[in-house]
C-alpha cells in the first residue's frame, strides 16, 4: 500500500468492474493512489485494471482482510445511506467533512474510507470497525448512489484544499487500529476473568466494547497504558 497518501479507499466486496474501474480513475482525477479491496468479485477485479487513468492504481491495489486494509489506519470512516437501518454511529455529513477532521487530527496517521458492495453495501459488522459514517447528503427518495459516483464525490471533498492538510496536522497521536485491536484483546482477557457479560457471546462482547472505544477520543499513549493495565490483570497466557 501507498506510504505517501494520507488517505486509503477501502472498497469492500465489490463485484462490478465498470464501478471499480470508476472509483480508480476518480482517485486519479484527484490525486489519490492507495487502494485496497476486500474480498472483490475475482473476474471482474482482474477485468477493471484497464481503466483509463486508474490502471496504474488498480495493479498497485492491494487485495487482503478488512483488518490488514484498515490495520495502520488511525480513523476509519464507513460510507452508508442508511435509509432502512438503525445504526449507532457519530455520522458527519460530507459538507461538514473538514470540520470532523479538524476535530479528529490524526497526527502522521492515515484515514480509511469504506466503501460497502453495491448491492447491499457494508454490513453492521462492517460498519462496527469505524469510527464514524460518512454521509453523503442525498434525498430521501433516492438515498443510495452508484459505487463510483459515491467515490468521486468523495474523492473531490478530500482534495478541497486544507482536507489533505487536516488529515496529517501535528497532534498528539492517535492510536491506529492495530493497536486499538490489541486493547480489544486485553480488555476480552480481562472481562473472560472477571466474568463480565458473560452471558453474552465473545463476538457480541468485543463488538460492543469496540463500538465504545472508537467513540473515545484516545491518544496512543493511552492506548498503550490501558493495554499494559489490563494485561497486568489478565496475562495473554
Amino acid at each position: 500500500m501507498s506510504r505517501a497518501s494520507p488517505v486509503r479507499f477501502v472498497l469492500v466486496r465489490p463485484s462490478d468492474a465498470l464501478n471499480v474501474g470508476a472509483v480508480a480513475r476518480a482517485m486519479a482525477n484527484f490525486g489519490f493512489d492507495d487502494l485496497a479491496a476486500v474480498e472483490p468479485y475475482a473476474p471482474h477485479w482482474r477485468s477493471a485494471r484497464s481503466a483509463i487513468y486508474g490502471n496504474e492504481i488498480l495493479a498497485r491495489a492491494r487485495e487482503c482482510g478488512l483488518d490488514e486494509a484498515v490495520a495502520d489506519c488511525r480513523l476509519v470512516l464507513g460510507t452508508a445511506s442508511a435509509h432502512n437501518r438503525a445504526l449507532r454511529l457519530e455520522t458527519v455529513s460530507l459538507p461538514a467533512l473538514r470540520t470532523f477532521l479538524n476535530k479528529r487530527r490524526l497526527g502522521s496517521g492515515r484515514l480509511a474510507v469504506l466503501f460497502g458492495a453495491e448491492r447491499n453495501g457494508l454490513t453492521n459488522a462492517e460498519l462496527g470497525r469505524c469510527h464514524a459514517l460518512l454521509r453523503i447528503p442525498t434525498i430521501a427518495r433516492a438515498p443510495s448512489m452508484n459505487l463510483g459516483q459515491a467515490a468521486a464525490l468523495v474523492a473531490a471533498e478530500l482534495a478541497r484544499p486544507g482536507l489533505s492538510r487536516a488529515c496529517a496536522q501535528p497532534a498528539s497521536e492517535r492510536p491506529d487500529v492495530r493497536r486499538l485491536e490489541s486493547l480489544v484483546d486485553a480488555a476480552m482477557r480481562a472481562m473472560a476473568r472477571a466474568r463480565v457479560n458473560a452471558h453474552l457471546p465473545d463476538a457480541e462482547r468485543r463488538a460492543k466494547f469496540r463500538r465504545g472505544l472508537l467513540q473515545w477520543n484516545l491518544s496512543d499513549a493511552d492506548a498503550s497504558f490501558l493495554i499494559g493495565l489490563l494485561t497486568r490483570l489478565a496475562p495473554n497466557e
